[in-house]
C-alpha cells in the first residue's frame, strides 16, 4: 500500500448572504494555477448544486477555465478541486476527487495531500470488515475509513452523520500526515487536518462572501479577505444548507504544527508564507550561506572565464540567485544564467524507479550550448536518490563542460518519507549507498545523521560526488538549515536529515528499515 503522492487541494464555498456576481469556478480558477508547483499532470474537480448533486470534472490543466459546457445552468455553491502529480509509486495514477459507489443520497466524495505510514494495516482491517478497493491510493483508503464509520454509527440508523466525531475516530486510527477536504451528497463540505500537522491547510474567508480552502495561502494572493491556517487535529464543519461553519478539535491531544521540511525546501510554492516569511526569502538564504562554503572549494582559475552558476528547474532558481550573490560578495568572478531546460514539467521525484529513470531522461537538455570548457555550479534544494543529478552532470560533460560542481539546499537525505513524497525506502538514498563503502568507523560516526562530523561529511560528499561523475558535492551542513528555517528545528519536521520520524508508525518503519539495511550489509561483508 504505497500510493501516496505529492499534491495540492482547494475548495470553493459560496456563503448563503453573498452578493458577489463570481462564482466557485471562478475562485478555483484564480486559486488552481497558484498551486501547479504541487503536481504538474492535471487537476480534477467535484461540484456540488442543490437539486442537481455532485459532478466532476478531470484531466484539464490548472489554467484551463473551468465550467459545465453541457449544462450551463450547473452552478454549484461548493466545490472541492485536487492538483495531482504524475504516477505514483505503484504506477497507478492519483486522480482526484475520489468518490465512494454508494447511492446518491449517501455519495462522498474527498480531495486529499499527504500520506498514512500505516496504509496497509489499515486497509487490512477494512478488508477483513468486508471492505473492497478499486485502487491503492490513500485518497480512497481514506474515503473507505469515513464511509465505514458513517454506515455503522449513522446511516443504518437513519440519523444525521456528526463528523466531529467520525472525524475524532479517523484521527486517532491513522499515523501520517493528512489534509483533506470531504464533500457529502448534501453539500456539507468538511476540511481536516490530522493531529501531527505535517501537511498545510490554509482558508480565507474573502470580503465578497466566500469561504476557500487551499494547501497553501499563495493561492489566495490578491483576494481581499482574512485567512489563517486550520490546526493539527482539527476540522472546519460547512453546512451545506445554512452556510453554518464551525471549528472543532476532533484531537485528544493538542499539538503546534510541525510542517514537513519539503514544503519549505521544494514542494510548496514560492510565493507561500510562513509566519509571514517566503519560502523564496529562505531558499534564496539557504543558497547565500551555501556560496559562503563553496567560495572556499572552488579552485582559481587561471583565465578569466567566470564560473556559472544555475540551478535546477523548476524549484532550484532561488537557490541559485541566492548562492551566485553570496559567490560575487565575495569576489568569485561567475556569472548567473540557465544550462538546463525542461522538456516536461512533471517532477520526477515520484513513481516506479524503471518510471522514473525514463522520464528523467526525458525531461532535461541544455539550455545553451556554449558551455564548452566552462565550470558549471548547480544548485538544488536536495540530493536524494542521485539519479537526476548524475544524469544532468553526464549531460553536461558530453556537452564539453570542463567541471560540474554541485550546491545542495540541505544536509544528506537519510531518511524515508512515508507522509506524501514518495521515499519509501532507505536504501535507494544516496546517502546509504555511500554508507557502505565506508569503513566501519566512518560508517559508525555517520550514523549521528545530523551530528556527523565535518571531515566524514566532506568524505561522503566526495564519494557521492564520483557517484555522479561531478567535481564536487557540497552540502548545507544541519546547523546551518535550521538557523535559516522559518521555526527552525521546532516548528519544522527535519525527518530527512535527523531520522527521528514525526510519527510513532513512521518510527517504527524507518527503524526496521534500518535495521535490515545494516544487518544485510554486514551479513553480505
Amino acid at each position: 500500500m504505497k500510493v501516496a503522492s505529492m499534491s495540492g487541494i482547494a475548495a470553493a464555498v459560496l456563503l448563503p448572504w453573498s452578493s458577489s456576481d463570481q462564482t466557485v469556478y471562478d475562485r478555483l480558477n484564480h486559486m488552481l494555477p497558484k498551486l501547479s508547483l504541487r503536481g504538474q499532470a492535471g487537476v480534477g474537480v467535484a461540484a456540488f448544486a442543490h437539486n442537481k448533486g455532485i459532478r466532476y470534472k478531470t484531466d484539464f490543466r490548472p489554467s484551463h477555465a473551468l465550467g459545465d459546457e453541457q449544462d450551463p445552468e450547473f452552478t454549484p455553491h461548493v466545490a472541492i478541486a485536487h492538483v495531482r502529480g504524475g504516477v505514483c509509486a505503484e504506477g497507478e495514477s492519483d486522480q482526484q476527487p475520489t468518490p465512494n459507489r454508494r447511492a446518491i443520497s449517501r455519495r462522498l466524495t474527498i480531495s486529499l495531500d499527504g500520506g498514512l505510514a500505516n496504509a496497509r494495516e489499515v486497509r487490512a482491517e477494512l478488508i477483513a470488515q468486508g471492505h473492497t478497493f478499486e485502487r491503492r491510493t490513500h485518497a480512497e483508503l481514506l474515503l473507505k475509513m469515513v464511509e465505514h464509520i458513517c454506515e455503522r454509527d449513522y446511516w443504518r440508523q437513519g440519523l444525521r452523520v456528526n463528523y466531529e466525531s467520525v472525524f475524532r475516530e479517523i484521527d486517532e486510527r491513522i499515523d501520517g500526515a493528512i489534509s483533506a477536504l470531504l464533500l457529502d451528497a448534501e453539500g456539507n463540505l468538511v476540511a481536516f487536518r490530522n493531529r501531527y500537522g505535517l501537511r498545510p491547510l490554509e482558508f480565507m474567508q474573502t470580503d465578497d462572501g466566500f469561504l476557500l480552502f487551499a494547501s497553501e495561502n499563495c493561492a489566495f494572493a490578491g483576494l481581499p479577505g482574512k485567512s489563517d491556517q486550520i490546526l493539527p487535529g482539527y476540522i472546519k464543519y460547512l453546512d451545506g444548507k445554512k452556510g453554518h461553519c464551525l471549528d472543532l478539535c476532533v484531537s485528544g491531544s493538542q499539538r503546534a504544527a510541525k510542517l514537513c521540511v519539503y514544503e519549505t525546501l521544494y514542494l510548496g510554492s514560492p510565493d507561500t508564507s510562513i509566519e509571514g516569511r517566503f519560502h523564496l526569502e529562505t531558499r534564496h538564504s539557504i543558497g547565500f550561506s551555501l556560496g559562503e562554503l563553496i567560495a572556499r572549494r572552488l579552485p582559481a582559475e587561471a583565465d578569466a572565464t567566470p564560473i556559472i552558476v544555475s540551478s535546477m528547474p523548476h524549484t532550484g532558481g532561488p537557490y541559485a540567485d541566492g548562492l551566485f550573490s553570496s559567490l560575487v560578495a565575495r569576489g568569485v568572478n561567475a556569472e548567473r544564467r540557465e544550462v538546463i531546460e525542461t522538456q516536461i514539467s512533471e517532477r520526477t521525484l515520484i513513481g516506479p524507479n524503471s518510471e522514473r529513470k525514463r522520464r528523467i531522461a526525458h525531461k532535461y537538455r541544455l539550455a545553451s550550448t556554449d558551455v564548452e570548457k566552462r565550470t558549471i555550479l548547480i544548485a538544488d534544494e536536495a540530493l536524494i536518490r542521485g539519479d537526476t543529478s548524475q544524469i544532468v552532470t553526464n549531460m553536461l560533460l558530453a556537452a564539453g563542460v570542463k567541471a560540474v560542481h554541485w550546491g545542495i539546499g540541505s544536509p544528506p537525505v537519510v531518511a524515508p518519507n512515508y507522509y506524501g513524497v514518495n521515499i519509501e525506502t532507505i536504501d535507494e538514498l544516496a546517502f546509504w549507498r555511500t554508507w557502505k563503502g565506508l569503513s566501519a568507523q566512518q560508517r559508525e560516526q555517520s550514523l549521528f545523521f545530523k551530528d556527523i562530523e565535518p571531515r566524514v561529511l566532506k568524505i561522503i560528499e566526495g564519494r557521492i560526488a564520483a557517484s555522479i561523475g561531478a567535481t564536487t558535492v557540497t552540502y548545507l551542513p544541519f546547523p546551518r538549515l535550521t538557523s535559516l528555517l522559518p521555526r527552525g528545528s521546532e516548528g519544522i519536521d527535519v525527518s530527512p536529515f535527523t531520522f527521528e520520524m514525526p510519527t510513532p508508525a513512521g518510527q517504527a518503519r524507518a527503524n526496521r528499515d534500518l535495521h535490515n539495511l545494516v544487518a544485510d550489509h554486514y551479513r553480505a561483508a
